[in-house]
């Protein structure tokens, strides 16, 4: 096996020289592999190892709310800004919450963008002069920065649910607390750290990783810190660099920071981007680098196109996956709320699930692998027991 439990002291001084290398714009930032016992490098494994199989069964549901009439949506609009329409992963989550709304007779608007702010402050603007009854801002929009947008959409009463950006425990901005009516919550840091822990057993404690990041997607920072953290306490003898590129960037960029970090250091053997649509140009590096077989890639979301990438020829091999479908009867659950004039549910009362997908239950999400497959179907019982069946 090659990894390792170094001594508490240990780990704490490597996480902190860990997050101290992550650089804030498009750079690298890398950091070294220390000498480490057999013992302490065993040690590190096990406890990876222990780790990945708390999330290998389908999850349940669990969410304790009070019940509401979700008919009563009915003829409302719902107006939907996601990060990037160029990100498969938020238009797969949009298009399974539109046809839950209107499964319940809502109109669901999906507002098409590239992940610029200034589009997120025109789409939040055409929400207004269309008289929506709800915005939802999807899947890492920094609603800081359209916040004034959004204080105009206070003004003419249309609450904003902001869905899977805010880190589960982590607050919303106070600069924009009493914008944002409700919110959804996402267990990225938790799921990131899963994708360090598998390369870990994978590489038996001596992984060289190349990690990708977008810096200004708002959990990035904490997601690429919770990964550092992971490596500074159960990989003494790993390596790793840190790469940021844009989400405007990722079609364009990723593939040559990939292809470039692989020719200028062969030892790398895993590239982990912290959410996997970063995978569909990722792999394209590794096959440009010639080093498939040798690299492998493991991330979080899910996302069908990915698993698809999985399925066929393995450079990916394990992806955290949460179930899109149980995501948007998420988003729905709190839209209904706000809709309907229920409260909210509390911080962290959806606890929407993680799941590891590996190559022993990939077929389980199809073939090709879809939204609907691979989790389990308790979402849709419990959800329907607190908003009735249409």
């Amino acid at each position: 096996m090659r990894h390792s439990l170094p001594s508490r002291a240990f780990g704490v001084a490597l996480a902190g020289t860990l997050s101290a290398l992550l650089l804030a714009s498009c750079s690298t930032a890398s950091s070294s592999a220390v000498d480490a016992s057999d013992e302490d490098i065993a040690a590190g494994v096990t406890y990876a190892t222990e780790q990945l199989a708390k999330y290998e069964s389908d999850p349940q549901f669990t969410l304790d709310a009070p019940a509401f009439d979700m008919k009563t949506i009915a003829g409302k609009t719902i107006f939907a800004i996601p990060t990037s329409s160029a990100n498969p992963y938020n238009v797969a989550v949009d298009d399974e919450s539109k046809l839950v709304a209107e499964r319940y007779g809502a109109t669901w608007v999906e507002y098409t963008n590239q992940g610029q702010p200034a589009q997120w402050t025109s789409g939040v603007e055409q929400a207004i002069n269309q008289k929506a009854d709800l915005i939802v801002l999807s899947q890492g929009i920094d609603a800081t920065l359209i916040a004034p947008s959004l204080q105009k959409a206070k003004a003419a009463g249309i609450p904003i649910l902001l869905t899977h950006t805010l880190l589960r425990g982590e607050p919303v901005d106070p600069a924009i607390t009493d914008l944002i009516s409700a919110y959804t919550d996402a267990p990225l840091s938790e799921a990131n750290r899963l994708t360090v822990d598998w390369m870990i057993k994978q590489t038996e404690g001596k992984g060289n990783a190349l990690i990708i990041t977008s810096n200004e997607v708002p959990p990035a920072e904490a997601e690429v810190a919770a990964m550092q953290d992971e490596l500074g306490k159960y990989c003494p003898a790993c390596t790793a660099k840190v790469v940021n590129v844009p989400v405007a960037d990722w079609a364009t960029k990723i593939q040559t920071e990939v292809q470039s970090a692989l020719t200028s250091d062969p030892s790398i053997d895993f590239i982990l981007p912290i959410y996997d649509s970063m995978s569909l140009y990722a792999q394209s590096g590794i096959v440009a680098a010639g080093k498939k077989g040798s690299v492998e890639i493991s991330s979080v979301n899910g996302t069908p196109a990915v698993l698809k990438i999985q399925q066929d020829d393995g450079i990916v091999t394990m992806n955290v996956g949460e179930s899109i479908p149980w995501l948007a009867w998420a988003t729905m659950d709190q839209a209904g709320r706000l809709l309907t004039g229920t409260e909210p549910v509390a911080e962290g009362a959806q606890a929407t699930p993680l799941k590891l997908i590996t190559a022993d239950n990939i077929d389980q999400t199809g073939t090709p692998p879809a939204p609907d497959k691979g989790y389990g179907t308790a979402y849709v019982e419990g959800y329907e027991k607190l908003w009735g069946t249409p």
